[in-house]
């Protein structure tokens, strides 16, 4: 999960809080950046970590095939 030329990563948030909700699963949660750099790495980029934040949270949606067009709604919000 290297961040590809422009993306931005996790470290870019050390120190900040980060937002990320899904409304089709009714989830809202606040994480602390310093701490989840600890957890994942530095690397990560921001869309990955979308993904790890939505299956750690249950969502099965971001890595099933959608041929009825159902995707996973995770987004981050302020």
């Amino acid at each position: 999960m290297q961040a590809s030329r422009g993306t931005r990563t996790l470290a870019d948030f050390a120190g900040r809080k980060i937002h990320a909700e899904c409304l089709r699963c009714e989830i809202r949660r606040r994480y602390d950046g310093s701490a989840m750099l600890a957890r994942v790495g530095a690397k990560v980029s921001m869309p990955d970590l979308l993904n790890l934040i939505a299956r750690g949270n249950g969502c099965t949606l971001n890595d099933a095939p959608t041929p009825n067009g159902i995707r996973c709604g995770m987004h981050y919000c302020s």
